[in-house]
């Protein structure tokens, strides 16, 4: 049995209203593009004048790859904190070939479609160098445009970069008939160079400039400097662990964190508008003219059920990373055996957790969240188990003691306290329909409705912050020895206001794992876990592991009250059945994805392949 889902062209349909989304942002430019499209203004207009140049650049901004693509899941899917639900949607092409180890030069669509879109922006960015060599508009204009330019290039072929490795380096424009593109790949190097050239030019270009949210400034140069250092140093990139490389990334990495960044204290709303400026550095809000794809994360991420997506749900492994407030983990490493030292009860699993599994994790029995649903439009528990005692037509004698829902009145055959008996009749569509019993809270806006493309949603997507660069330091400092420095950066992390977990006090390779477990739960669905475990090299036991979660979830209400929400919850952990097979690691070639045989063929094969493919 399916839910009803809308027709997926409208995924299409989002991904062009996502095309416009930096334009839109800005008032000013709006107010122009309701005068005159930019495609009737002549080049010498556009070139010449700051404002129609501003809006140009405004549209290369869209070169940044959002970090919910491919397929509004991102790459958080090839990982094990999350999976991508087919039940409900059909995958982004290439989910499956990579998990299945079948990916191909000739399957890898969504995936590496990033390669067509990036040099697509790339081409946009070198039309504005050229065009702009002889700009009568003055320095004081021109030149903040060309740090972000410059700077949205260099995150362009960054991103190619720790998709495929070494690419072809293109500074000038093709015409829009070149049918071919004779041009060889440069190596990893090269490309590092290029990346950090254009990341100094642009800290030159802005130094000095004030920075406003939405837009590339110096901070965001930096920044961005520091990440490629840091792939740069990483196990993928440098082989030979050459300390040089690391002591470069402290450098960079050091200056982004003396910027003057800190944490919010709370993450309740650090992703919610306005942009936080005091912690994000390069982030972005959406207006209903040029939100993300589809509906949103209010669409995608929202609890599956009737019309609605739900593209990814966490996995156990990920739930299992959040250790208790005392800081242990649940479990020991086989992710089987329960840690007896930390007080986890298997059969009480969600109490006495790091807060971030409350700001970030829906769960069976979690706190009740109002759910706009339209017709269903009301504060309603989230609900994934099944009736102990089940009696699936609601008639006496009442086991469950509600028969209306104290929440919100309304009668329990309609969205009943025994989900899964309710969902097989078909009397409710919500819930049961979730694989592994978990869903996102993290970006999920609660207090709008599940799919509106008139609703101003007040998620913001933030692309840096401070947190990452805390991170990023504590790596480089593991790399280099200094251990006590980098649990001082970890912990700082570790003691945001809202979070305040005990500080990590290990060692060795106790101390990279609690590193790596802190970072794959700060910067969940941030685009981050799937390129970290590329480039540790580190995908084997992480990509290649059974999807696990709920097998089952039991309520019984004997002894419970009229009015009670909850009666008591038995929980069964387990692989779960319906999700995706993972194959076993297919080796290092893995680590970077293929280049479409398409792209190959307008070289006139002057590209290279990736080894393996």
């Amino acid at each position: 049995m399916k839910y009803l889902i809308f027709n997926n062209k409208i995924a299409k349909k989002g991904f062009v209203i996502l095309i416009i989304s930096f334009i839109a942002a800005i008032a000013s430019c709006k107010k122009l593009l309701d005068k005159k499209p930019l495609d009737a203004i002549s080049d010498d207009a556009v070139f010449n004048d700051p404002t129609f140049l501003q809006n140009y650049v405004y549209n290369v901004y869209n070169g940044i790859k959002p970090p919910w693509s491919p397929g509004s899941g991102g790459f958080e899917t090839l990982t094990d904190v999350a999976v991508d639900q087919p039940e409900t949607h059909d995958r982004a092409a290439g989910v499956r070939e990579y998990l299945q180890g079948i990916l191909s030069p000739d399957n890898v669509t969504d995936l590496t479609n990033i390669w067509n879109e990036e040099y697509g922006y790339i081409r946009k960015a070198n039309i504005f160098f050229e065009k702009t060599g002889n700009s009568a508009i003055s320095p004081d204009k021109l030149n903040p445009m060309k740090g972000e330019v410059h700077c949205i290039r260099a995150w362009m072929y960054f991103e190619l970069m720790r998709t495929y490795g070494g690419v072809p380096i293109i500074t000038s424009s093709f015409a829009l008939n070149d049918k071919s593109f004779d041009k060889p790949r440069n190596t990893y190097d090269e490309c590092a160079k290029f990346v950090l050239d254009e990341c100094d030019q642009s800290i030159s270009l802005l130094d000095g400039i004030t920075p406003s949210p939405g837009k590339i400034s110096k901070a965001v140069a930096l920044a961005l400097k520091a990440r490629m250092l840091l792939y740069m140093a990483s196990p993928l990139n440098n082989p030979s662990n050459d300390k040089s490389k690391w002591q470069a990334a402290e450098v960079a990495t050091k200056a982004v964190i003396d910027a003057g960044f800190t944490l919010h204290p709370t993450l309740e709303d650090l992703f919610v508008k306005p942009v936080k400026t005091d912690e994000i550095i390069f982030g972005k809000s959406f207006t209903p003219g040029n939100r993300i794809p589809d509906w949103g994360y209010n669409y995608d991420y929202w609890p599956c059920g009737f019309d609605a997506r739900q593209r990814l749900e966490p996995t156990q492994t990920l739930i299992n990373m959040f250790q208790l407030t005392n800081g242990k983990y649940p479990y020991q490493d086989d992710g089987i055996t329960v840690n007896s030292a930390s007080g986890y009860d298997p059969q009480n699993p969600n109490v006495n957790r790091d807060p971030r599994y409350y700001t970030d994790i829906i769960y069976p029995g979690c706190k009740p969240v109002t759910i706009n649903d339209g017709a269903k439009s009301t504060v309603r528990t989230y609900e994934y188990w099944e009736d102990a005692n089940p009696n699936p037509d609601n008639a006496a004698p009442y086991l469950n003691p509600n028969k209306v829902d104290p929440l919100n009145g309304q009668d329990l055959f309609d969205f009943g306290r025994d989900s899964k008996t309710y969902w097989v009749k078909g009397l409710t569509p919500f819930h049961w329909r979730v694989e592994t019993g978990y869903t996102f809270k993290k970006l999920t806006d609660f207090s709008g409705p599940r799919a509106s493309f008139d609703y101003d949603y007040a998620q913001v997507v933030a692309f840096m912050r401070v947190s990452e660069f805390y991170l990023n330091y504590a790596e480089i400092q593991i790399a280099l020895g200094n251990e006590p420095l980098a649990r001082q950066y970890i912990n700082m992390v570790r003691k945001r206001p809202s979070v305040n977990m005990p500080d990590i006090t290990s060692s060795g390779a106790d101390l990279v794992k609690d590193y790596r477990n802190e970072r794959a739960i700060e910067l969940l669905l941030e685009d981050s876990r799937f390129f970290d475990l590329m480039r540790w090299k580190a995908a084997p036991g992480h990509v290649d592991i059974p999807v696990m979660g709920l097998t089952k979830v039991t309520m019984d209400w004997t002894g419970a009250h009229p009015g009670d929400l909850l009666g008591k919850l038995a929980f069964t952990f387990g692989v779960i059945p319906e999700a995706e097979v993972r194959t076993a690691w297919k080796g290092d070639y893995y680590y970077l994805f293929p280049i479409p045989n398409v792209e190959i063929k307008k070289s006139n094969n002057a590209i290279k392949q990736n080894p393996g493919y």
